[in-house]
């Protein structure tokens, strides 16, 4: 959802430019949900993993989406360079675009620096965020 309660979620066409919201009930697709957009942010945008933000509440989500950002890059960056076809339909068609507008290069350096760099990206607990913004702008 992108901050409008009982709005269906079109991961492959929600505007980037702004703050998404995900609020949905336990095994709705919500980490595959952000998992594709954090992709998107890196293919369409340009963002670095320095750039994201991910917040979510337990330590244990914080783990698993983590784990699900970076293979979801590692599988996109595995079918650009190989020119391999997803069963993903969601990953079939962000590859399709970008190779369609003949950005593959770009978007194999765009994915590289992600994975290079997934150790500083930034996936929170809500208190683990907060804790960092206190610890980093205390007077």
């Amino acid at each position: 959802m992108t901050g409008m309660k009982n709005s269906t979620l079109d991961i492959a066409t929600v505007p980037l430019e702004k703050a998404n919201l995900i609020e949905a009930s336990a095994g709705t697709g919500k980490t595959y949900a952000i998992a594709a957009l954090y992709l998107r942010l890196i293919l369409e945008q340009g963002l670095t993993v320095q750039q994201i933000l991910v917040v979510t509440y337990t330590k244990a989500a914080t783990a698993e989406l983590g784990d699900r950002i970076r293979a979801r890059i590692r599988d996109a960056l595995l079918l650009l360079q190989t020119d391999q076809e997803s069963e993903d339909a969601l990953l079939r068609d962000l590859i399709g675009r970008v190779r369609a507008a003949g950005e593959q290069e770009l978007a194999r350096n765009r994915l590289t620096l992600a994975l290079q760099g997934f150790d500083e990206a930034a996936v929170f607990t809500i208190h683990g965020f907060c804790q960092r913004i206190l610890t980093e702008n205390a007077f």
